[in-house]
């Protein structure tokens, strides 16, 4: 059910998009934000990078330690994706955009899945919850500039 009122609204966005419509910087957050995680379970590490900014920071899940820059983030984050049969996926629940309407972040649930050779979950490595900052460019496009999650106690 949720996949069907997913398509729906991607439709109703589409839709809206080709008719000149513009979505309010929230839902432009919340539709980047989507389309990152649909990029990264396809292109996996590389889709990753590509919506890294050059001066984005990630943060370990105690927001305590922390690389800065996209050649730092790479070397950090190439270990999170090199096992083919591992994935992290997450759907965003909540953002905002502030009033300049350039920045703004993104909130939800995050999972780390190991999936069998013919790409069916097999089990789940970690679950938790995730905040991403954004930032649009000078193309009009958003790009993260700051990532972190925390684990849910239990994972």
């Amino acid at each position: 059910m949720k996949s069907v009122i997913a398509l729906g609204l991607m439709a109703v966005l589409i839709a809206g998009a080709a008719q000149g419509v513009d979505l309010d910087p929230r839902d432009q957050l919340m539709a980047a934000d989507r389309r990152f995680a649909a990029a990264v379970a396809e292109g996996g590490f590389e889709a990753w990078m590509s919506f890294m900014a050059d001066d984005a920071v990630r943060l370990d899940s105690l927001g305590a330690v922390g690389v800065q820059g996209k050649d730092a983030i790479a070397k950090v984050d190439a270990a999170l994706f090199a096992d083919p049969h591992r994935l992290l996926t997450w759907e965003p629940r909540d953002g905002a955009a502030f009033a300049g309407g350039d920045l703004g972040y993104t909130t939800g649930h995050y999972r780390l899945i190991r999936r069998d050779d013919h790409g069916a979950e097999v089990e789940t490595l970690g679950r938790g919850r995730y905040i991403t900052w954004w930032r649009r460019g000078a193309d009009g496009t958003w790009q993260v500039i700051l990532d972190t999650g925390e684990a849910d106690a239990a994972s």
